[in-house]
C-alpha cells in the first residue's frame, strides 16, 4: 500500500476512534478520572510529557500487548475474525474496568464497545493493510491519545 493509502486509512481511523470516545465522554464522564487528566491546562509546558505519554507509555505498549501479541496469539489458534474480536473485546473490557468504579455500569458498555471498535480495526489494519507490523495501528493510537491529551492541556472538554 501506498503512503498516501496509510494516510487515509489513518486519518479515517482516527475520525472514527476519536469520535465516539469524545462524545462519550462529554457527556457521560468526569474528565478528571481520565489518564489524560494529569495535563488539564497544563499548555504547552505538558508537551513533552503528553508525547511519552501518548505514543510511548500507552499507544506503543498498547498495540505491543494487543495488536503485537494477543492478536497473532488468538489469529494463530482461532483465525483471523474471532482473534481479532477476541483481542478486541479484551481490549474493551480494560478500558471499560479501569472507570468500573466511576461510571454507571450503561455508560461503561459504551466504553468497551467504543474501544472495542477502535481495536477490531486497529487489528484489521495491521493483519490486512499493513502485513502484520504494528508499527500503523502504534501511530493512529498515538494519534488518538495526542488528540486526547491536547484537549485536556488545553482545557478544550
Amino acid at each position: 500500500m501506498k503512503i498516501k493509502g496509510y494516510i487515509l486509512y489513518g486519518l479515517f481511523i482516527i475520525v472514527l476512534l476519536t469520535l465516539p470516545l469524545t462524545i462519550i465522554t462529554y457527556l457521560y464522564l468526569d474528565s478528571s478520572i481520565l489518564a489524560s487528566n494529569r495535563f488539564t491546562g497544563l499548555g504547552f509546558s505538558a508537551l513533552i510529557p503528553v508525547f511519552f505519554y501518548a505514543i510511548v507509555q500507552t499507544g506503543f505498549s498498547e498495540e505491543l500487548l494487543f495488536r503485537g501479541f494477543l492478536l497473532k496469539r488468538f489469529m494463530h489458534r482461532f483465525g483471523f475474525q474471532i482473534g481479532n474480536i477476541v483481542q478486541s473485546l479484551l481490549f474493551g473490557i480494560l478500558h471499560g474496568l479501569m472507570m468500573f468504579s466511576f461510571i454507571p455500569f450503561g455508560v461503561i458498555v459504551l466504553v468497551v464497545m467504543s474501544a472495542a471498535f477502535a481495536g477490531y480495526l486497529l487489528g484489521w489494519i495491521n493483519e490486512r493493510k499493513s502485513n502484520g507490523s504494528i508499527l500503523i495501528s502504534w501511530g493512529i493510537h498515538g494519534i488518538s491519545n495526542l488528540i486526547a491529551s491536547f484537549m485536556a492541556m488545553f482545557n478544550v472538554l
